[in-house]
């Protein structure tokens, strides 16, 4: 855990008593009453008002400490033991996915985040399929819905229909949930919520795994 240095949690409180001891100088410094409560209340309005921010900072910095730490990911390779329908209407087997890189992604069409950041997804695909890597972008909607929805938006994705239940280790109750596998099936990155997949340093990440000797 970072720690904040000593002089950063102590300045707040030198702030603070910078501001009660200017408020004890007005007092018996200002002789006339009106202008002594007048310079007074505005110093103690600012104390109040500083000592908020400084709470309300601290509460932030928690939670987005808290947020900073992403669940744990599963070590156990994944045997590729899915089965879906293709934009065809064929059944396929993931496990012609074995021994290679495979993006797998987790979305619908009602998803807003999930066609958002389908293009990047797209994108990514086309800067690594020439390494063998591939991309599924998986949802449980009809073949005919997804098909239509997919020519409307003019977005070339590999898209399967899922049979059966999703594999445990991509359980996830949010969407788009997004799986990058490297080619022994372990799970080296996965992100919940919409990403820009085709940033620079995903698409060497993604490029770093596919020419990593599969065993």
């Amino acid at each position: 855990m970072v720690t904040r240095p000593r002089e950063h949690r102590l300045r707040p409180l030198l702030i603070l008593g910078i501001l009660i001891a200017l408020a004890v100088l007005v007092w018996v410094a200002v002789p006339a009453p009106f202008v002594r409560g007048l310079t007074l209340g505005a110093v103690l309005s600012l104390s109040v008002l500083f000592g908020g921010i400084l709470l309300l900072t601290r509460r932030l910095r928690r939670r987005m400490a808290g947020q900073l730490k992403p669940p744990p990911i599963p070590v156990v390779a994944w045997d590729f033991q899915m089965t879906a329908e293709d934009s065809d209407g064929n059944r396929v087997d993931f496990t012609r996915f074995a021994g290679n890189v495979l993006i797998l992604n987790f979305w619908a069409t009602w998803c807003a985040p999930c066609v958002v950041e389908m293009p990047s997804l797209s994108r990514l695909y086309e800067a690594t399929s020439d390494l063998g890597v591939s991309l599924a972008c998986v949802t449980r909607e009809p073949v005919e819905t997804v098909r239509d929805f997919v020519s409307k938006i003019g977005i070339e994705v590999p898209f399967f229909v899922l049979d059966g239940e999703v594999p445990k280790c991509f359980e996830s109750r949010a969407i788009p949930a997004t799986f990058v596998l490297d080619k022994k099936g372990m799970i080296a990155f996965r992100h919940f919520g919409a990403a820009a997949w085709d940033h620079e340093s995903v698409v060497d990440f993604v490029k770093s795994l596919a020419s990593a000797p599969a065993f």
